[in-house]
């Protein structure tokens, strides 16, 4: 064998393993053998095609073996839009869900009510692509399937879920803190190949038994609970998601797919750090004066000698400043002054410096301001609508249900500062302007708040919060104690939303209260086909 043919031989012996697996993916998609669980799937529907999100589009993140698959609201819409279509995509996690509110809380049913009454020539589908526990990482993963969809605008609400949802830097769904490799491996995964070796891989493997009600989904998926403020962890963090929103926005600006970006909101002003950073180089003789000085604050605190009481925290700081609790402790101080300013600006810190990391610092904020302003894209302050919402200025249960989650009233605000700045954007023409929003959210009732509530109760009581014995006995309904029973029934027994609602409807009939009767049965859909205005609904 002569030297060329050595070389040859040399070169198709290299690309022989290359080939095969190129041929072995082939012949996986021809029989749609493992393949990617899909975001989007196609159905008919009374001789209508329409796409529809997949439900367990999360399976691509998380084990069902090892964690509770977070699932996605099946959206159903038009495969081809008319011409009257306006879609709308909502991208984010938990929040933009609607956790822990069913069907009508979320922000983009609201936001589907509110543009329905003002551009009645339009139909709208304000989709919403929301799943609990992921971040920027998995967004970007669906984003492609999102533009091929043909949305005419994108609402994104993220940046909580960085260090803990899916692949981020502190998650158990991980492998590692470089972006660059994070997203190449999300792009392997749509190969057939790759996940027939990952379903190999996982069926040798034994994984615990998930035991119902044993730990919340986000604890579940953490590995380092605690992340200092600008330790290397915190700054990868943040690189990472900048870099991700970019990505996702020059991906948008390409396919001339307009973006609204909205900042993050979290309860600082009622709900303390989950924990304080552990000094590392003080003396012992330091962290007794320490303990000392904020003993004799919080003695101060509860004598109501409130300037003491700062005095003596002050003196603390200069001792220990990466102290979250202790910067908390100011704010409260401050706020019990009326000194709003200071009561912010210490409230802020205490979150920010919290190093369980489940609300966004404000560095997250500025990297979303920064980004918009990139790539041009309009951006909305929802926090400072939230803020305006509470007094002093500073957000808290008032608008809150737990650490970063609106009530009902506040995805309302939600919503309403989307659609404020959707009307301001110049897509939509024809406005009604006879419609004024309303101020309380639509068809939401009291079986709906208690849903959300008692979904979320043992968990507010239980890690990372301040641990309390409680069982549903101890719950304290929303409003009337009638609808707390059937959310109960709903959320333990039946799940069949739209039953609950009429077995609501039922009780007030019962108890000849037939205005709320009325209410709550419009609270379901086909009790208001073809109707647009609430005020026409309730006058029926």
């Amino acid at each position: 064998m002569n030297r060329r043919k050595k070389i040859v031989f040399s070169l198709l012996m290299a690309l022989l393993p290359i080939v095969i697996l190129i041929l072995l993916e082939l012949v996986l998609r021809g029989f749609g053998a493992f393949r990617q669980e899909p975001f989007i799937l196609e159905t008919t529907h009374k001789g209508k095609e329409y796409y529809q999100f997949n439900q367990w589009v999360a399976k691509r993140y998380f084990d069902p073996r090892k964690v509770s698959v977070p699932g996605l609201h099946p959206e159903k819409f038009l495969k081809a839009k008319t011409s009257k279509t306006f879609r709308i995509v909502c991208l984010g996690g938990s929040t933009t869900a609607g956790f822990p509110f069913d069907c009508q809380v979320p922000f983009p049913v609201q936001l589907r009510y509110l543009l329905t009454h003002a551009y009645p020539d339009y139909q709208f589908e304000v989709l919403n692509a929301g799943i609990s526990a992921v971040n920027s990482f998995t967004v970007l993963d669906l984003l492609p399937d999102i533009l091929a969809a043909s949305p005419d605008l994108i609402l994104i609400y993220m940046g909580h879920n960085e260090f803990y949802g899916a692949y981020g830097s502190a998650s158990t769904v991980s492998i590692g803190q470089n972006g660059r490799l994070i997203r190449f491996y999300l792009k392997l995964q749509k190969l057939h190949l790759v996940q027939m070796l990952k379903r190999a891989v996982s069926a040798l493997r034994t994984a615990p038994e998930i035991k119902p009600g044993n730990k919340t989904l986000m604890a579940g998926v953490i590995r380092d609970q605690e992340i200092p403020l600008g330790s290397e962890k915190y700054r990868a963090t943040l690189s990472n998601f900048e870099d991700n929103l970019n990505i996702l926005l020059a991906a948008c600006v390409a396919r001339k797919v307009p973006v609204i970006l909205s900042n993050l909101v979290s309860n600082i002003r009622d709900l303390p750090p989950f924990a304080s950073a552990q000094p590392q180089t003080a003396s012992a003789v330091v962290v007794q004066e320490h303990r000392d000085l904020m003993a004799a604050g919080d003695q101060l605190m509860q004598s109501e000698n409130y300037v003491e009481s700062a005095t003596f925290y002050h003196n603390a700081l200069t001792l220990d400043s990466t102290a979250a609790n202790l910067w908390y402790k100011l704010g409260q101080a401050y706020l019990t002054q009326y000194d709003s300013a200071a009561a912010r600006y210490f409230l802020m810190g205490a979150k920010d410096r919290d190093v369980i990391r489940f609300r966004a610092s404000e560095q997250v904020n500025q990297v979303i301001a920064a980004a918009a302003a990139r790539h041009k894209a309009s951006l909305v302050d929802m926090q400072q609508m939230f803020a305006a919402r509470s007094a002093q200025g500073l957000i808290g249960n008032n608008i809150m249900v737990d650490h970063l989650h609106p009530d009902p009233n506040g995805y309302y605000l939600m919503a309403k500062t989307f659609y404020d700045a959707i009307n301001a954007s110049g897509l939509l023409r024809q406005r009604n302007t006879n419609f004024a929003p309303e101020e309380q959210p639509y068809f939401v009732t009291d079986l709906d708040w208690d849903i959300g509530r008692i979904k979320i109760f043992e968990m507010i009581h239980r890690w990372p919060f301040p641990e309390k014995a409680v069982t549903l006995a101890d719950y304290q309904p929303h409003g009337d104690p009638a609808a707390a029973g059937i959310a109960r029934d709903y959320l333990f027994v039946d799940n069949v939303w739209s039953r609950a609602h009429y077995k609501m409807a039922e009780n007030y009939v019962q108890r000849q209260d037939y205005s709320r009767a009325r209410r709550g049965s419009l609270s379901l859909p086909t009790s208001r086909e073809n109707v647009r205005d609430r005020k026409e609904l309730e006058s029926a």
